[in-house]
């Protein structure tokens, strides 16, 4: 349990500054925050399911 909670604290952190590069480009940062939310939290699913079922 910790360890998810920990992988989701990261990729907050991490969807966050991807988002915040963004704003000083002059974007808006709330629709970049869920965009990058969105693809760091499909990164770490298609990582993770490549670890645990390799084919």
């Amino acid at each position: 349990m910790l360890y998810y909670i920990g992988i989701g604290i990261l990729v907050l952190v991490i969807a966050f500054f991807m988002a915040a590069t963004q704003k000083a480009r002059g974007y808006n940062f709330w629709r970049y925050f869920i965009v990058s939310l969105v693809i760091v939290a499909s990164i770490y699913m298609m990582l993770e399911n490549l670890v645990l079922k390799p084919k």
